[in-house]
């Protein structure tokens, strides 16, 4: 049954994503996790910008680091174009409640910032949706939290 759900989303990932958005030209750095209290390398093999059907979207492919499978699959989403340890703390809670991964990247390498990315892995196709739907949720829910800082802030 894996390997049936693996089939599919990459070919859901082939026919929907590579042809219908654009590739992110260029060497991307790797993505690192912790499995078992060691870090595990993920090299990025492409990158698709989403941007153009939804706002702040990325779809990240990138190359496993065990055999199977070959390579996994990441949607990610823009919290803010630049990063910083204050955004991370304020993301930091929403990211672990909700599984998913909170890294600092830099999407296009000639650009010099570093954006502040929600990542969760895509299992199966059927989750795509569902998780755009959540990473928008919570983008949403972050972005009010940053004004409402900034007001506090402004008058004060």
């Amino acid at each position: 049954m894996q390997e049936s759900s693996q089939i599919d989303l990459r070919s859901f990932i082939k026919n929907e994503i590579t042809k219908n958005f654009k590739k992110i030209r260029g060497k991307h750095a790797s993505i690192s996790e912790i499995v078992d209290n060691t870090s595990k390398t993920l090299q990025v093999e492409k990158l698709y910008d989403l941007r153009e059907k939804e706002k702040n979207c990325f779809l990240f492919i990138v190359k496993n680091y065990s055999k199977t499978p070959k390579l996994r699959y990441f949607l990610a989403i823009s919290l803010a174009n630049n990063s910083s340890d204050f955004l991370v703390q304020i993301a930091k809670d929403w990211a672990v409640k909700n599984d998913l991964k909170l890294i600092q990247y830099s999407i296009f390498s000639r650009n010099l910032r570093i954006q502040l990315l929600l990542l969760k892995e895509i299992k199966q196709y059927d989750d795509y949706t569902n998780f755009l739907e959540k990473l928008t949720i919570i983008r949403g829910k972050f972005r009010t939290k940053l004004e409402r800082i900034k007001n506090l802030v402004e008058n004060e």
